[in-house]
């Protein structure tokens, strides 16, 4: 049965297209993966756009959601301290607080500040 599962995964590895390169927005397709709990396949498919455009911020900002969804406390942190300085006068930054203090309660970077 492991055999199964280790050739179905290869099997997707080796038929992946990018989504830019099938004519579909990244940040759009890894929203529908996130609405149906497909959480491995968003994150996937945002860091394989972010290979290609490490500034584009909407992908950023829907990979933190797909970190916090899983719940990966690290990731979170750190997409967050990249990019605090672009979206910290911004409402979303709020919502990455919230998500970091529920996250890393402990981390300083999510502190509120009065």
């Amino acid at each position: 049965m492991a055999g199964y599962y280790a050739l179905q995964f290869l099997w997707k590895k080796v038929r992946y297209t990018k989504p830019c390169q099938r004519g579909i927005d990244p940040v759009g397709e890894a929203e529908v993966f996130l609405a149906y709990g497909r959480t491995r396949d968003a994150v996937r498919v945002l860091k394989d756009s972010l290979r290609d455009n490490p500034d584009d911020l909407p992908a950023k900002v829907t990979l933190l959601r797909a970190y916090s969804s899983e719940c990966n406390r690290e990731a979170y942190c750190l997409l967050a301290r990249d990019v605090q300085s672009q979206v910290q006068d911004q409402p979303v930054w709020h919502t990455i607080q919230e998500n970091g203090r529920r996250l890393a309660p402990q981390d300083p970077l999510f502190e509120i500040k009065l």
